[in-house]
């Protein structure tokens, strides 16, 4: 988690001074750390960046979740489903009407890709479909089961509660 701060606060600083066009955004604004809270769903959380593209003569406000990730192996299905949280938590935040936030961004680093994301109704089921788990898991007192690619764990931030599986 050290190492995407970082290269995300490197990111940052570039972003700054570049124009939204790599999004397909030239009008977008750009929110950094934005914290993300909703009452209804009980979660909270900071996204890396939101795209703000203001209200024109025809079309409606827009916002954009942009999450930083750091890895060589490209957009997995986990990231998908953070970006479809925050989506949620946005249209909840910023009262905006639901399916408004229908597209997210992941910059994959250190190549610095823009990965376009769909976060339509299966991406932000499986999301709630998440927070229902860890609930349960809390409730229950369990832990969730190993993963099956265990070559992550040792640069894994939770490593110190699962050890054991290592």
């Amino acid at each position: 988690m050290a190492l995407g701060r970082e290269a995300q606060s490197v990111l940052e600083s570039l972003e700054k001074r570049r124009t939204g066009r790599r999004y397909g955004l030239a009008s977008a604004a750009r929110r950094f750390d934005v914290r993300l809270a909703s009452p209804s769903l009980g979660v909270r959380g900071f996204c890396d960046a939101v795209l703000d593209v203001p209200a024109g003569p025809a079309a409606p406000r827009r916002v954009f979740p942009v999450e930083v990730k750091r890895t060589e192996g490209g957009a997995s299905p986990h990231h998908l489903v953070q970006l479809a949280g925050y989506a949620l938590l946005l249209e909840e935040q910023e009262q905006l009407p639901e399916g408004t936030v229908d597209r997210g961004f992941l910059v994959l680093l250190p190549a610095g890709r823009v990965v376009p994301a769909d976060l339509g109704p299966s991406p932000r089921a499986a999301f709630l479909q998440s927070v229902a788990d860890i609930r349960a898991m809390i409730a229950e007192e369990r832990f969730p089961p190993p993963t099956k690619f265990r070559g992550f764990c040792p640069q894994c931030e939770y490593v110190r509660f699962c050890g054991d599986v290592l």
